[in-house]
C-alpha cells in the first residue's frame, strides 16, 4: 500500500512536469520515426565485439523496444520473445530453468544442474538465484548452442547473455513510475554520471516493483501469487588510457512470491488455491563483477572475476485441500489444518569464478580467443519438515547438506579464412571438476523416517566440450553455415535428498552428454530493410536430466534418460516503411525419448514427447511511430503490440497429459519526447491462465502452476 501510494506520487509528479518537458520537445534530435533502415547490432557471442550477421551462431537479440519485457514475470516473458526457447516454471527456488531446441534440464537436480546458463555482465547466475529483473539492460543475447567452448561449463543448449548497460561520460538521470490492476506498481530510476572527464564514470539503477496476486486463496483468504522485486546495480567505469579500462559493478537482487507451486487443475473458479500457510519464496542474490580489459596491440587481455552470494527461503504446505480431496476422495477441509504438513527449505550458496583470456586485434583477419577458467560453488541446502499426511514422510525431519565444487578449464577458439569466403572455425574446451557432498538428516522424532542417517560423497570427471564450424559470405547481405558441437550438463549430487530419510543413500547423477548438428543462414535484404534469419538443428542426448513425480510420496525422483530433438527457427525484423517496425519468429522442435529400457520404473516409454517441450512456438509483433508535430506536440506518438505463443507440451515422461498451448498479447500505446513519456499498457490482454508445469497425482486428479494474469496500466519517464 505504502508503495502504491508512492507510486502514485511520483506519477502525479511526472504528469506536472509534462508541460514543462513538451517545451523541451519542439525540435528532439533525430526523432526515431525517420530511421528507415535497420541499425546493425553489436553483439558480445564470442567474446569480442561483432555484428550478429557475421556470427554463423543461431541467436536472438533484444535490445531496444524488444527488452519491453513486463517485470512481474521477466523469464516467462523472456522466452517467448524467441523461437524454440522455454522456461519452466517449477516454483520454489528453482528460477532460471531454460531449455532451447527441446534441450534443458527440466527440474534442478543440483545447484548447477541448468543446460542453459544465464550470465550477467559475464557473471553465471545459479539456478537458485532470484531472476535476473532486466534492469538498465542494453540487450539480451539468446544463443542456442551449445556454447560450451567460451560459454563454459552446463551451457548444453545455449547460454542467455545479459548485457548491462555500461556507464558513460555524461549526466544522465530518468526516472520511471507505472501503476496497474491486481495491485502492480514499479519504480525506477537510473542515474549516470562522469565524476572525472574522459576518466572515471558511474552509473546507478535502481527498481522496486509490486503486485498483489490473482489467485485465489479459500483456506487462508485472500491472494495467492504476489510477487515483490527490489534489485540495484552499481557500476564504475575507469578508463585512464586508451588501451586499458576497468569495470566494477555489483548488484542486490530480492524476489519475493507467493505462488502457490500444486493447484487443482479442473476446479471450480480455476486458479484457485487451497493451502494454509500460504507459500512464501524469498530469495536474494549480492554479486560484484570485475572485468579489466587492455590491448596490447597484437593481442588484447581480459580479465573477468566475479563473486556472488546467494540465498533463498520457501516455506510450502505440500497438501492443498483441493488436490488432496480430489485424490482421495475426503472434505478438501480435512487438509486444512494449518501447519500440520509443512516444509521450509533454504539454500545458501557462494560461487567465485575467475577468466583470464587473450584475443586477438578488432576486424583481424584470424580471429581468436583462448582461456583459462576457475569456478567454485558452495551450497548449505537444509530443510525443516513435519507432515502428518502419509504420502509426505520422505520430508520429515531436519536435512542438511553441504556441497563443494571446484572446476577449472582451458578454452579456445579461432575463426580462420579457408578459401576464397569460406571460414572455418575450431573451439575446444578441456573441463576437470571435483565435487563432494555431505548428506546429514535428523529424524526430530518424527515417525516413518530413520533417527539419523550421514553419507560423505566425492566425484572427479574430466569432458570435452567444443564446436567446428564452415560458413561462407556468398555476398555481404548473406551468409550461409554449418556446424557440430559438443555440449556436456556434469555430474553431482542431488541438493534434495529423497532417500537419507529412510536411511538410504543419494545415488550422484551421471553427466549428460550431446551432439548438435546446425545449419543455417543470416540475411539483410531489400538495401537493409528486412533481415531474415534462419536455421535447421539435431540434437542427440545421452542421459539427459529428467525428473519423475512420484505421486505415491509427492516427490521428484531422478531420470536420466536419452532423447533427440529436430527442427528448425526462422526470425524477421523489417521496417517496410518510415515509423513502421515488424518483427517475428517462428520454430518447431520435435523431442521425443529414445532407448527408454523396457522394464523402465520411470513409466516413460521410447517415442514419448520429451516433457515440457512445445512443438510450435511463435511471435510476432509491430511498433509504429507517428511524430508528434502532426498535432503541433514534437516527439513521436508511439503504438506498440507483439503476440506470443507456445504449444501444447508433455507434463512428464509418461506422457500422462499435456498442458495447453496458449498466446499472450502485449500492447503499449504513447506518446515519447526527448525529456518526457507518458504510456498506456495492457500485459496479458485477454487473460490467459497458461499452464507452466504440472503433475499426475492419478487419472483423475492432476495439478498445474500458472501464469500472470492480465495487468492494465499507465507509466511515465522523465528525463534530465
Amino acid at each position: 500500500m505504502r508503495f502504491q501510494l508512492l507510486s502514485s506520487v511520483v506519477t502525479l509528479g511526472f504528469l506536472a512536469a509534462a508541460p514543462l518537458a513538451a517545451r523541451g520537445q519542439d525540435a528532439p534530435a533525430a526523432s526515431q520515426s525517420e530511421v528507415i533502415e535497420l541499425a546493425p547490432v553489436k553483439v558480445t557471442a564470442r567474446k569480442r565485439e561483432e555484428a550478429e550477421q557475421k556470427v554463423p551462431i543461431s541467436m536472438t537479440v533484444l535490445e531496444g523496444e524488444g527488452l519491453q519485457v513486463p517485470a512481474p514475470a521477466s523469464n516467462n516473458a523472456l522466452a517467448r520473445n524467441a523461437p524454440n526457447v522455454g522456461f519452466t516454471d517449477a516454483g520454489g527456488q528453482s528460477s532460471n530453468l531454460f531449455s532451447i531446441r527441446g534441450v534443458g534440464s527440466f527440474f534442478p537436480l543440483s545447484a548447477d544442474d541448468t543446460s542453459t546458463v544465464m550470465y550477467v555482465g559475464e557473471a553465471p547466475l545459479s539456478v537458485y538465484g532470484p531472476p535476473p529483473s532486466l534492469l538498465d539492460v542494453e540487450r539480451v543475447e539468446i544463443l542456442r548452442g551449445p556454447q560450451g567452448t567460451l560459454f563454459g561449463r552446463n551451457t548444453q543448449a545455449g547460454a542467455i547473455n545479459i548485457v548491462p548497460n555500461a556507464p558513460r561520460f555524461d549526466w544522465e538521470l530518468e526516472g520511471t513510475g507505472e501503476g496497474g490492476t491486481s495491485g502492480y506498481g514499479l519504480g525506477e530510476l537510473i542515474a549516470n554520471a562522469p565524476l572525472v572527464e574522459d576518466i572515471l564514470a558511474a552509473r546507478l539503477a535502481l527498481r522496486y516493483s509490486t503486485f498483489d496476486g490473482d489467485i485465489r486463496n479459500v483456506a487462508a483468504g485472500g491472494r495467492d501469487g504476489e510477487v515483490t522485486v527490489g534489485t540495484a546495480r552499481g557500476t564504475f567505469l575507469l578508463e585512464p588510457n586508451d588501451a586499458t579500462s576497468a569495470t566494477l559493478a555489483v548488484s542486490y537482487d530480492r524476489h519475493i512470491d507467493s505462488n502457490p507451486r500444486f493447484l487443482l487443475r479442473d476446479a471450480d473458479d480455476f486458479p484457485v488455491s487451497e493451502v494454509d500457510p500460504r507459500t512464501k519464496v524469498d530469495s536474494d542474490s549480492l554479486g560484484a563483477t570485475l572485468h579489466v580489459t587492455h590491448d596490447f596491440g597484437p593481442l588484447v587481455l581480459d580479465s573477468v572475476t566475479s563473486a556472488q552470494r546467494n540465498h533463498s527461503f520457501q516455506r510450502l504446505d505440500p497438501t492443498d485441500g483441493l488436490v488432496f480431496g480430489s485424490l482421495t476422495g475426503l472434505p478438501p477441509d480435512f487438509f486444512n489444518v494449518s501447519g500440520a504438513d509443512l516444509a521450509k527449505n533454504t539454500f545458501d550458496e557462494r560461487i567465485y569464478q575467475h577468466e583470464v583470456r587473450l584475443s586477438s586485434p578488432k576486424d583481424d583477419e584470424i580471429a581468436w580467443t583462448a582461456g583459462l577458467n576457475f569456478f567454485r560453488s558452495e551450497l548449505d541446502a537444509h530443510r525443516d519438515g513435519r507432515a502428518v499426511t502419509p504420502a509426505f514422510a520422505t520430508t520429515r525431519g531436519l536435512m542438511s547438506n553441504d556441497f563443494v565444487t571446484n572446476s577449472y578449464s582451458a578454452f579456445g577458439e579461432a575463426t580462420v579464412p579457408l578459401i576464397g569466403r569460406l571460414d572455418g572455425t575450431l573451439g575446444l574446451r578441456f573441463t576437470h571438476e571435483d565435487k563432494w557432498a555431505d548428506y546429514d538428516f535428523d529424524g526430530d522424532g518424527q515417525a516413518g523416517v530413520v533417527a539419523s542417517f550421514r553419507q560423505h560423497g566425492k566425484l572427479s570427471d574430466d569432458f570435452v566440450t567444443g564446436r567446428v564450424a564452415l560458413s561462407y559470405e556468398w555476398a555481404p547481405e548473406l551468409t550461409t553455415y554449418a556446424s557440430v558441437a559438443r555440449g556436456t550438463v556434469t555430474a553431482g549430487f542431488p541438493s534434495i535428498s529423497a532417500n537419507t530419510p529412510l536411511g538410504k543413500e543419494e545415488d550422484a547423477f551421471p553427466a549428460s552428454n550431446s551432439w548438435t548438428y546446425e545449419a543455417g543462414f543470416k540475411s539483410a535484404l531489400l538495401d537493409n530493410h528486412l533481415v531474415v534469419n534462419g536455421a535447421l538443428f539435431m540434437n542427440d542426448v545421452k542421459d539427459g536430466h529428467l525428473v519423475v513425480f512420484d505421486p505415491a510420496n509427492a516427490a521428484f525422483n531422478i531420470a536420466t534418460l536419452d532423447y533427440r530433438t529436430y527442427g528448425g527457427e526462422l526470425e524477421f525484423t523489417a521496417k517496410p516503411m518510415r515509423g513502421l517496425s515488424l518483427f517475428g519468429g517462428i520454430g518447431y522442435t520435435h523431442a521425443n525419448l529414445v532407448d527408454v529400457p523396457s522394464d523402465s520404473a520411470t513409466g516413460a516409454r521410447s517415442g514419448n514427447r520429451v516433457p515440457n517441450i512445445p512443438r510450435f512456438t511463435a511471435n510476432l509483433g509491430a511498433e509504429y511511430r507517428v511524430p508528434g508535430e502532426v498535432v503541433d506536440l514534437g516527439g513521436d506518438f508511439i503504438a506498440r503490440i507483439a503476440w506470443q505463443y507456445a504449444g501444447d507440451r508433455a507434463v512428464d515422461v509418461a506422457n500422462s497429459f499435456d498442458l495447453h498451448d496458449y498466446s499472450v498479447i502485449n500492447a503499449r500505446l504513447g506518446w515519447e519526447g526527448a525529456h518526457f513519456s507518458i504510456y498506456g499498457f495492457v500485459q496479458n490482454a485477454f487473460d490467459e491462465r497458461y499452464e507452466t508445469w504440472g503433475q499426475n497425482f492419478s487419472a483423475t486428479t492432476q495439478s498445474v502452476r500458472v501464469g500472470q494474469g492480465r495487468i492494465i496500466g499507465a507509466g511515465t519517464t522523465i528525463r534530465f
